[in-house]
């Protein structure tokens, strides 16, 4: 797991016009009242229930052990913490009644909304944040975002086991005031406190669930607008209903969402124009078919999906030629526009176009980057060849995981078809499992190539060049390069207050690892949606947490 510095930023990276645009989408109106009328004047709908079809399960509820986006973004719906972010992908105050910077960006104080209570009547509490965080760098924990502590005082030297969880640099002062110490200023620190691992627990709670803690709806408790009911942990349906008791009850204008997991494309349409559903995801040919539709919504990520290799179990993946082969051999512009068809757009580095600009000159990142993946089956089918000699084999046999969503299947089959297709002698077994499960695999090394990929939680392209750095949590293979995890800890460490020279290591570090196709990006990934044009006010996120329905509303 990667243990890591995060250095102060002189001036934050932000996003692009284009992409904070976006997240914006169709459905940014205004939020509505409890009057029986929204802000803008339209009438409230009587009933103001609506059901989401999503792609993959929840797979935990507990804050610590989360993982993926799809989870993140239901915990967005029943938790809050000291920020949530807001429709331009902004830190804005939640729990925090008030924040105060020391003039060195080593200490926060939080003062908190003493209003705010769990859904088992117990108040959130300062103790609630020290109990959490504590448990996020217990090396017993093993939370998998455990690093992104790391900036806080003694937090790395805990997460190694040379020091107790209690002499982490956090502090309640009284029941109201969350103090944490860190070891430099970091100018995203705030933005951080929006994403889950950061929220609070109960700790009374957590402990007298034990193991069972956040398996279900019954073992987790809410403290957010909503309530998490009807999961059993396992299930393919739960709800969030509306939390009376939350501070800002006032203001939250819908009364239930009822969450259906979907993964074919087919079943949510007929859902969404039987009306069982008032958001669909689509996909493929299907969705191409609806780009007109008034209910047609397109939504980008700052995400991008990728192949990963065994290293360590599949030693031929080490052949530097193969992998180059099977990167040139993929055409990116077929499987984004033709078999995707869903806004996701072809991948030629890691980090995609209208996500982040440097500070200094103001230049996207993906255009100072240039150009890595190209097509070129002929070039692709001589390396091949050369592969297959250098490693003294004429066939070879590979096993590729992917989700079991439609669209992981559609790019799991693509990618197992051009290979095959294309180089004599090569057999890719393609396993579609549920994420959790690939999501497991992965961190497990059970397998030879996996289909994965990698969101940013954060407006940082450090945030998605995290996952090339050998110690980071998510790099399955692992991939690693001793220069590239050395450029990136200088950018986040070093060089943290020049902004021309760390943007220069993060490019340096993204080239070193596509000119060796240490992972083989495919495409940036964007959803297309048909959503209930009556539905408004859903706040769409590029990063982090996905949706946030605080603010929605059904109008009449």
């Amino acid at each position: 797991m990667k243990r890591r510095k995060i250095g102060v930023l002189s001036v934050a990276l932000t996003l692009t016009t284009a992409l904070t645009a976006a997240c914006g989408g169709a459905n940014g109106d205004a939020k509505s009242t409890s009057s029986g009328e929204s802000s803008n004047g339209e009438n409230l709908a009587a009933d103001q229930s609506i059901s989401v079809g999503v792609l993959n399960e929840l797979s935990t509820g507990d804050t610590l052990l989360v993982s993926d986006i799809g989870t993140n973004t239901a915990m967005n719906q029943y938790l809050e913490g000291l920020y949530r972010l807001d429709e331009n992908n902004q830190p804005i105050p939640a729990l925090a009644e008030e924040t105060i910077v020391s003039e060195d960006g080593l200490t926060y104080t939080f003062k908190l909304k003493e209003d705010a209570t769990w859904s088992n009547g117990e108040p959130v509490t300062a103790h609630d944040f020290v109990y959490a965080w504590r448990q996020a760098v217990n090396p017993e924990k093993a939370a998998p975002y455990s690093y992104m502590f790391t900036s806080v005082v003694n937090a790395e030297e805990i997460i190694n086991g040379e020091m107790t969880p209690d002499e982490l640099g956090v502090e309640a002062v009284g029941d109201y005031e969350f103090k944490v110490q860190l070891n430099v200023p970091v100018s995203y620190f705030l933005g951080e406190m929006a994403f889950m691992p950061f929220f609070p627990q109960n700790q009374t709670f957590v402990e007298e669930m034990g193991s069972d803690y956040g398996t279900s709806s019954d073992t987790t408790l809410s403290n957010g607008p909503f309530i998490l009911t009807g999961w059993d942990g396992t299930n393919q349906a739960w709800s969030y209903e509306k939390n009376e008791d939350y501070w800002d009850a006032e203001n939250i204008t819908l009364e239930s969402i009822d969450i259906q997991v979907i993964k074919e494309v087919s079943t949510a349409l007929n859902l969404f124009e039987s009306g069982g559903l008032d958001d669909a995801i689509l996909s493929g040919e299907i969705a191409k078919q609806y780009v007109d539709h008034e209910a047609y919504v397109v939504e980008p990520e700052a995400r991008t999906n990728f192949l990963q290799f065994n290293y360590t179990d599949v030693p031929m993946l080490s052949n530097a030629k193969l992998r180059e082969a099977f990167s040139l051999v993929l055409n990116r512009e077929e499987l984004a526009n033709t078999i995707l068809g869903n806004g996701s757009l072809p991948a030629k580095a890691l980090v995609p176009h209208d996500f982040v600009t440097n500070p200094v000159t103001g230049n996207d990142f993906a255009d100072d980057a240039g150009d890595f993946l190209t097509y070129d089956k002929e070039k692709a089918k001589q390396l091949y060849e050369e592969a297959k000699e250098e490693l003294g084999t004429a066939t070879i046999e590979i096993a590729l995981v992917a989700d079991d969503d439609e669209t992981s299947k559609l790019v799991g089959q693509y990618v197992q078809g051009e290979l095959q297709n294309n180089f004599e002698g090569l057999t890719i077994n393609l396993t579609n499992v549920p994420k959790n499960n690939r999501i497991e695999k992965g961190q497990s090394g059970d397998f030879d190539m996996i289909l994965g990929g990698w969101g940013a939680i954060l407006p940082d392209a450090i945030n998605l060049l995290d996952i090339m750095n050998s110690e980071t949590t998510f790099n399955n293979g692992p991939y690693k390069n001793e220069e590239v995890d050395q450029l990136l800890n200088d950018a986040e460490t070093v060089n943290a207050n020049d902004p021309e020279i760390r943007w220069q290591n993060m490019l340096d570090a993204q080239g070193l690892m596509l000119d060796e196709k240490g992972f083989i990006p495919l495409y940036h990934t964007a959803e297309v949606h048909l959503r209930n044009p009556k539905l408004k006010g859903v706040e769409v996120h590029s990063v982090s947490s996905r949706y946030d329905y605080r603010n929605a509303y059904i109008e009449e």
